[in-house]
């Protein structure tokens, strides 16, 4: 809750109050809302008079409620004072509502006072509003005044601490709430196990059940729900599961809440099959999927995209024999999935079910539309979606253009995204570092390197320049085989204290030892390593194929002894390289005939390495082991 001062008004219906109540007479200008109370007091009585000034201060807004209060002390009670205090918490006006408690304790009769309610609902608002030693301090108020508390006053407080991380201070709260003689019942403890969940003491949630059980207090749906919760949220999913199982067995039943917030954590966590045979179970006992079950499920099977199960799902929702009503979000996830898929006209037919089922398309669903399109080529459906997207009313948005410039910088054309970056602007949207990266690359990737220097030299007085953008340039530079300009963004990124990833420094070492300029390519492999990189497959093929080229097999022996000594996975590729380069000279083709069947291992097929040819290639190094210094 945002704290919020009065209003002139509120304040000025405040000050009216605190002069009725130390006047003990009605102010001069009686209000008109007034007199009919006055009446009725005449009429049937005061307590009459009350409930029915009570009924309107319910309905009237700040700060005409206050207004009305202060001009009706004859009529007024504590329920009228309590219903504004209400309205004034609401609305967040916290300390006009103290001050109106204060007003509250002068009054002169009993009836009016503040009572129990009085404090708990501003105690309420302090804990809401993160003033939980506030609240703490109108219980001590509220004792000195000899108001009573009771199990709700003291559960609020207890609540309140625990969502301000004072777990301790809530526990010194409810042995002196035992203490005192009231019972604490399965609100409060649930409100601390919440506490310690939160604060991650999960030695002591058992003691909270112990407790609990102690005391004859069964915990409730609510209160286990809110336990499963909250281990789902701390990765403690299995954890969650058997606290489910443990219900049961105590003879709680999951409801449609506690199932739904364990298939949404199993689907986070990919487990979507465990999910599925968790709504089975749901099922099984009766409780019926809602909604947001079925959206969770969708998500969670477009996610690792089985699209015909989450089609089914759909279809189960709309024509299934209890009928649960898809909104905008489960459209949106099986179009999701199905445009990832490159479904489609599968996604234009469930876009057509939307409609049907009376959930327009929003921005989201022609985001994902437009993407989909573009990513298998069909630019005309793209751009007529853009049309029927302004037709709806919708106007594109930085997300929406992002996906454009993404589509066709993949089309490679580079005209069309600068004429979109322009109309960007003219619709006031400030292009960003993410529009601009992919026409880098798109750029780079086509060896326009003149043009893709002009931008990178536009962004970076825009923008602080990352990772990304100086490794694009560095790729581009040397798919075209230039030294010199990858040398110099190298030098420009290690200025900016940025390090290189695994793929800029695997590209730089690609680069030089097929210009065979070896000693910078092993001078970049030392940079990698000591930068804790260590280098793949690739690195090896690139500098066997360079020292090969060299006639080096000396060398060519080290690089596979390193390889072992990494533990670098071997593929096809690297195997055909080093028996390439090794036929290539007379020492090497030696040393291949003196491995019988070698030749027969590789020809087996792509899963290399196998134990036998490995440890054939590792032969091949201890043929010219080094010997060792006497």
């Amino acid at each position: 809750m945002t704290r919020k001062h009065a209003g002139p008004g509120v304040l000025r219906a405040l000050v009216a109050v605190a002069a009725s109540v130390a006047s003990a007479a009605p102010p001069r200008s009686t209000p008109r809302r007034a007199a009919p109370f006055l009446a009725v007091v005449l009429r049937c009585g005061r307590a009459e008079a009350a409930v029915r000034l009570n009924h309107l201060l319910r309905l009237l807004p700040l700060p005409e409620s206050p207004a009305l209060l202060s001009a009706l002390p004859s009529v007024r009670d504590a329920v009228s004072y309590n219903t504004v205090l209400a309205a004034l918490c609401r609305q967040g006006c916290l300390d006009a509502a103290l001050f109106l408690l204060r007003v509250m304790s002068h009054e002169p009769r009993l009836a009016s006072r503040p009572n129990a309610v009085s404090y708990t609902t501003l105690m309420r608002a302090l804990c809401a509003d993160r003033r939980a030693g506030q609240a703490v301090g109108l219980l001590r108020s509220m004792q000195a005044c000899g108001v009573s508390a009771d199990v709700v006053t003291y559960g609020t407080l207890i609540r309140g601490l625990c969502d301000a991380a004072d777990v301790d201070k809530a526990v010194e709260l409810l042995n002196e709430m035992c203490e005192s003689g009231i019972e604490p019942n399965v609100v409060v403890y649930s409100c601390l196990l919440q506490g310690y969940c939160k604060a991650g003491r999960w030695e002591s949630v058992g003691k909270v059940f112990e407790e609990m059980s102690d005391r004859g207090i069964e915990p409730d749906v609510v209160m286990c729900t809110g336990l499963i919760d909250s281990l789902c949220r701390n990765g403690k999913v299995n954890k969650a599961a058997r606290v489910m199982d443990k219900m049961m067995e105590r003879g709680v039943e999951p409801n449609v809440v506690t199932y739904n917030v364990l298939i949404n954590s199993m689907c986070k966590e990919g487990s979507v099959r465990e999910a599925l045979d968790l709504r089975k179970n749901m099922l099984e006992k009766g409780v019926q999927p809602d909604t947001v079950t079925y959206n969770t499920l969708i998500t969670g099977l477009s996610g690792v995209l089985e699209m015909d199960k989450a089609m089914g799902l759909l279809e189960e929702m709309i024509l299934g024999e209890t009928v649960v009503r898809p909104d905008v979000m489960t459209f949106n996830s099986v179009i999701h999935g199905l445009c990832k898929t490159g479904r489609m006209r599968e996604a234009v037919r469930v876009c057509s079910m939307m409609a049907e089922n009376g959930c327009p398309c929003n921005l989201v669903t022609f985001n994902m539309l437009i993407g989909g399109f573009l990513r298998v080529h069909k630019v005309k459906k793209a751009m007529e979606l853009m049309n029927e997207m302004a037709s709806s009313g919708l106007k594109p948005d930085s997300f929406t253009y992002s996906i454009l410039i993404n589509g066709f910088c993949k089309l490679w054309q580079v005209d069309r995204v600068e004429s979109l970056l322009s109309e960007m602007r003219s619709r006031g949207i400030e292009p960003e570092l993410v529009h601009y990266i992919p026409f880098l690359k798109a750029m780079c990737d086509q060896g326009m390197m003149a043009r893709a220097r002009i931008l990178f030299d536009e962004i970076d007085m825009k923008f602080k320049l990352d990772l990304v953008a100086y490794s694009t340039m560095i790729h581009g530079a040397c798919k075209l085989g230039d030294k010199k300009t990858a040398e110099e963004f190298l030098k420009y990124m290690l200025d900016e204290g940025i390090s290189p990833d695994a793929v800029t420094y695997t590209i730089l070492i690609n680069m030089f030892a097929k210009s065979g300029d070896l000693g910078a390519a092993e001078g970049v492999l030392n940079q990698m390593t000591a930068s804790g990189f260590v280098p793949d497959v690739a690195v090896f093929d690139s500098l066997i194929q360079g020292y090969g080229a060299k006639g080096d097999t000396e060398k060519v022996l080290e690089l596979i002894r390193e390889m072992k000594a990494k533990d670098v996975a071997l593929d096809s590729k690297i195997v055909s390289t080093i028996v390439t380069t090794l036929e290539a000279s007379n020492e090497g083709q030696s040393l291949l005939q003196s491995l019988p069947g070698f030749d027969t291992e590789i020809a087996k097929g792509d899963i290399i390495p196998r134990p036998d040819a490995m440890n054939m290639l590792h032969k091949l190094c201890s043929k010219l082991e080094p010997p060792e210094a006497c």
